[in-house]
């Protein structure tokens, strides 16, 4: 993917970056800068911390600490690097970048709040991260355009406050958001590629709203469908799904491939934060 920086080497036709050991640099000096003024937001009411240090950053939302527990930044999603012979995703290797930067500036040291749902299926610790003077290492990241906000209940307390922080590296057109398959994002029409991996943006028309005993479903075109969990209905305040045949939206989340004979792919949506209309 491409990188935000006005000059340096070419990453994709259309924008440049900084080599590897340069770009580190800057993003430290810029951590070092920006962490004062984002200090104490996008912060859980009441929630206390732990200290920790990261031993490794495995990619741009996921890191182990020096005790061995694995943690995943909740709220976020990253760029996925390539395992098993396949590819990065663009951008992957700058969002890790951009994370060990921003943790260098603290050598490391972090405080970790856990999520309300504390554990994903992997095992994995799911928290916020925050630098000791308090500024969040999601907020930071959204805001540089090296990740994208994602909401899963019942981890939502944050889902404003990050959607604002995203806000300006989308206006900005920073890091991910200059790359089409955020911005406007993957046309639903065309199906999936093979290649994405974990959380996309999909936009398409909406071709029928069904239901089935615990889900409420919104298929667009391309055999894309959203998935809603009836349970979740007072998370779309002011949303009348049946309404919705004909108009565009834009959806983002986990990508799922299931073939049936309504969809090839479908996405599981726990928030409005989700989805947003384009008509």
């Amino acid at each position: 993917m491409v990188a935000f920086l006005p000059f340096g080497r070419t990453l994709q036709e259309g924008t440049v970056g900084l080599p590897g050991a340069l770009f580190r640099v800057w993003l430290v000096l810029l951590v070092l800068i920006a962490a004062p003024l984002a200090a104490a937001d996008c912060r859980p009411a009441g929630a206390e911390g732990r200290s920790a240090t990261v031993g490794y950053v495995n990619d741009g939302d996921t890191v182990r600490l020096t005790s061995g527990e694995r943690v995943r930044l909740v709220g976020i999603d990253t760029p996925e690097i390539g395992y098993d012979g396949n590819p990065d995703e663009s951008l992957a290797r700058e969002s890790r970048q951009a994370l060990q930067a921003v943790l260098a500036g603290s050598q490391n040291r972090v405080e970790v709040v856990p999520a309300r749902e504390e554990e994903d299926r992997y095992g994995r610790t799911l928290a916020y991260l925050y630098l000791p003077g308090g500024a969040s290492v999601q907020g930071h990241l959204l805001e540089e355009g090296m990740a994208m906000a994602v909401f899963v209940a019942p981890n939502l307390a944050l889902a404003d406050c990050l959607m604002a922080r995203e806000r300006v590296a989308r206006e900005e057109r920073r890091g991910i958001w200059s790359l089409p398959a955020y911005e406007p994002g993957l046309p639903s029409a065309d199906g999936i590629p093979e290649e994405v991996q974990g959380a996309a943006i999909v936009r398409g028309r909406v071709v029928s709203v069904g239901e089935s005993r615990r889900n409420i479903w919104i298929n667009l075109e391309g055999r894309v469908a959203v998935r809603i969990d009836k349970a979740d209905r007072e998370h779309f305040p002011g949303w009348d799904f049946d309404s919705l045949e004909g108009e565009r939206l834009r959806v983002r989340g986990w990508i799922v491939h299931h073939s049936n004979r309504y969809q090839d792919w479908f996405i599981p949506v726990d928030s409005a934060h989700a989805l947003e209309r384009l008509d």
